[in-house]
């Protein structure tokens, strides 16, 4: 500092008092500021130039704001995102899409639709049971359809479907190398 004194030290003990003019602010003052007319540009008063800052902090804090949430929001998305390059052979094997082609398959008509069997052996055993016991079987386990709903579709005893469907069941794992345990 330089050193001079700002206050007044009173010996009869009263509050000090300041050496300098007292400050009126610019809204208060009636007068010019010495050395213009009016008119002229002047920077703007104390007033203004507070809002001017208020806004300039306020644009700096939505900045700083809206770069965290982006910050936020990348790191959000490296959490999810898996490059390529790090998946193991058996994970790339799970994403990846083969083209089917009807050759591929051994069609079976069943109950007035198509059923498409890929496992050749398992259409070979397939082929294996009689027409009727394969039908039935193959509503059973495909069509997901109960012995009452096949019986009323063949017109056949609720009964000889369940024996039917038994027996083709065993002769199916037979067939494919297991064996029928019921």
């Amino acid at each position: 500092m330089s050193g001079k004194k700002f206050f007044q030290i009173d010996p009869e003990n009263r509050p000090n008092q300041t050496t300098r003019e007292r400050v009126v602010s610019e809204r208060g003052r009636k007068e010019l500021p010495p050395g213009t007319k009016g008119g002229e540009n002047l920077k703007p008063d104390r007033h203004y130039e507070h809002k001017q800052y208020a806004f300039d902090s306020y644009c700096k804090k939505v900045l700083k704001c809206e770069a965290c949430n982006g910050y936020r929001q990348i790191s959000r998305h490296q959490k999810r995102f898996t490059s390529l390059e790090e998946l193991s052979e058996a994970e790339m094997a799970q994403l990846a899409v083969y083209d089917r082609y009807p050759w591929e398959y051994t069609t079976f008509p069943v109950g007035g639709g198509v059923i498409l069997i890929e496992d050749d052996g398992l259409a070979e055993a397939l082929l294996g049971l009689s027409q009727e016991d394969r039908e039935i079987f193959m509503m059973h386990w495909f069509l997901r359809m109960t012995d009452a709903q096949i019986a009323r579709y063949i017109n056949m005893p609720r009964r000889t479907v369940n024996t039917r469907r038994h027996k083709a069941y065993r002769l199916l794992t037979e067939l494919m190398g297991g064996e029928a345990d019921d």
